[in-house]
């Protein structure tokens, strides 16, 4: 298959581009950064020459630069069988009043509207195609949960399930499936904070990760078996279900996980 990955540098992007190309699937790349897009191409070329690696510069805020994704992914790849919108940011972490309009700006911009442009895109370009799978990212907030200082990402995640349904409603019957793809809480730059930027609250916030957060490595193989595996819109694949949050919670009594010691964090 051909896959095309926003926001794919680092991360959990990066990791699911390292899982298909594993899988023997070929993958588009992409970033804002050219620089970044630049490395990563030439690291996963010389590690699976076998394979067509291709990337992309892409803000997905603007609309051109998304189209221009989708053509040259078309044109290098041939087609674009999984569209995987992973891309995502978190610039305001503060009490919604204290935040400035351009990290609200820039937060909506990315994780919403950029996510818009991106199914609407890919959508347009499946049915020209005949078909495809498009995976919107959740996080936190998708689920209705609320936290302090997580008020503008954690309302355009919980509009990313809203988004997905309601596509996924109006493609049934349809060659286009949308999906939800959620990773859980997964130790990033995104989640975890520089050492001079942890506050008062670090300490709690860290036991909190060791008890349910993972690692790339651990939860981009299943993300990505699970979106092969899909074959009907509105599907959802999903690593941290409640399931295994209270077998987790079971089994901190008697064993404690520790996520970040072995990550040098």
């Amino acid at each position: 298959m051909n896959v095309v990955i926003t926001g794919s540098t680092k991360g959990i992007g990066l990791g699911m581009a390292r899982e298909f190309l594993q899988r023997g699937h070929d993958v588009m790349v992409s970033s804002r950064t050219p620089q970044a897009v630049d490395q990563v191409v030439a690291d996963l070329r010389e590690e699976w020459p076998e394979r067509n690696v291709a990337g992309r510069v892409c803000d997905v805020a603007d609309y051109g630069q998304v189209q221009n994704l989708w053509d040259r992914a078309a044109e290098i790849l041939g087609s674009v069988d999984i569209w995987v919108n992973n891309a995502g940011v978190e610039t305001g972490a503060d009490l919604f009043y204290r935040q400035s309009r351009d990290s609200i700006a820039a937060t909506v911009n990315t994780n919403l509207t950029g996510l818009m442009y991106c199914n609407q895109v890919a959508i347009r370009g499946m049915y020209r195609q005949g078909g495809g799978k498009i995976f919107n990212m959740e996080g936190f907030g998708s689920n209705g949960m609320i936290r302090p200082r997580v008020s503008v990402y954690g309302t355009t995640k919980c509009a990313v399930r809203y988004l997905t349904k309601a596509l996924a409603a109006e493609l049934q019957g349809s060659p286009v499936k949308v999906c939800y793809l959620s990773p859980g809480i997964v130790i990033t730059d995104l989640l975890v904070p520089p050492p001079d930027q942890r506050g008062a609250g670090w300490e709690q916030s860290k036991q909190i990760l060791n008890l349910l957060a993972d690692t790339v490595e651990t939860v981009t193989p299943f993300l990505v078996e699970g979106m092969l595996q899909v074959r009907e819109g509105g599907a959802a694949v999903r690593w941290l279900t409640p399931r295994k949050i209270v077998a987790r919670k079971l089994q901190s009594y008697f064993r404690k996980r520790d996520v970040f010691t072995p990550l040098g964090l």
